[in-house]
């Protein structure tokens, strides 16, 4: 079992090394539509940019009616309406926001996904909810630090009954903060915040080591909440890469929110139901629990460091 442990946070190191510090591989791709005349748009397409400055291959799509000739856009009926589809973007975790802007001043704006590539103009909203759920789940899915500081607090807290209150604490703290920084209520340097969020994985990694009644042990709750408070800020920065519609930023901002628990109950629950199976045989190991911990707080240590040189030297 100890080996098996081991093994499993060399994986975890790798799998977590400098490419997953960042929730995206690409920026962001921006497709904008202005209406010129009756049925007539004219076309602005950036595709999304991958971390080395190249230019995703990605194509765009039209309703049926509507033929795409140059930076041209001409829709048969009159008007545009139908599914948008963006190809070459399944698969290889990109995002595009589409805005849409007609002669008499209504806008559109929507984000797609590599999980959804495709937004139809005219949907009803459950398909705008479905969109900015998958978002949340795909966020803290790859959001390796969030789920790193999480892991940390199960080890803190193991399978009792101050877990649930532990989580929930922080649930509500990082949903205040995402809605306040999302909104532009309050804003931090997203530098600052990420270290701080790796400095929060070594805390709690360090506190999980120790038996003594330290604040983390007595009211692990308080210590998630008041992390919770910056983690919230992290993830509002992956918000501020992809920007909320104006027409609809409480629903979309609702969605993505509830797609991160969605995804962060997951985590809670795949770590528990661990702990639960091997916890047994981790106790007859002295030296596993250690080796857990020290894994979970390096990952925090050398997000850390990287962060912070990245803050020194300005580097992306």
């Amino acid at each position: 079992m100890m080996r098996a442990l081991v093994a499993i946070a060399v994986a975890f190191a790798l799998l977590c090394g400098p490419r997953s510090v960042r929730a995206h591989d690409f920026e962001p791709g921006v497709l904008v539509l202005v209406e010129s005349d009756r049925g007539r748009f004219d076309i602005v397409w950036t595709p999304p940019v991958d971390t080395a400055g190249a230019r995703a291959d990605v194509n765009v799509t039209y309703p049926g009616d509507c033929t795409a000739s140059g930076p041209l856009l001409e829709c048969a009926s009159g008007r545009l309406a139908g599914t948008i589809s963006f190809e070459g973007m399944h698969g290889n975790r990109m995002q595009a926001i589409v805005i849409v802007k007609w002669a008499d001043g209504r806008t559109f704006e929507r984000l797609v996904s590599s999980s959804t590539p495709q937004i139809e103009i005219g949907a009803e909203p459950g398909r705008d909810a479905r969109t900015w759920l998958e978002l949340g789940v795909e966020h803290i899915a790859t959001g390796f630090d969030h789920l790193a500081f999480v892991a940390g607090l199960v080890l803190i807290v193991g399978l009792t009954r101050k877990l649930a209150l532990t989580i929930t604490a922080f649930t509500v703290a990082h949903s205040i903060t995402l809605a306040l920084a999302a909104t532009g209520v309050v804003e931090l340097p997203r530098r600052s915040v990420e270290a701080v969020i790796a400095m929060s994985i070594v805390l709690v990694a360090r506190e999980a080591l120790s038996d003594r009644p330290t604040l983390a042990r007595r009211k692990p709750w308080l210590v998630a909440a008041l992390f919770g408070l910056v983690h919230g800020l992290g993830f509002a920065g992956a918000l501020s890469e992809i920007g909320l519609p104006r027409d609809a930023k409480a629903f979309a901002l609702l969605f993505f929110n509830l797609g991160v628990e969605i995804g962060q109950l997951a985590a809670v629950g795949v770590a528990a139901a661990i702990v639960a199976i091997v916890g047994a045989r981790v106790r007859e190991h002295r030296f596993a629990r250690p080796a857990v911990c020290y894994a979970v707080g390096g990952i925090g240590a050398f997000w850390w460091v990287d962060r912070m040189v990245g803050i020194v030297t300005g580097s992306s």
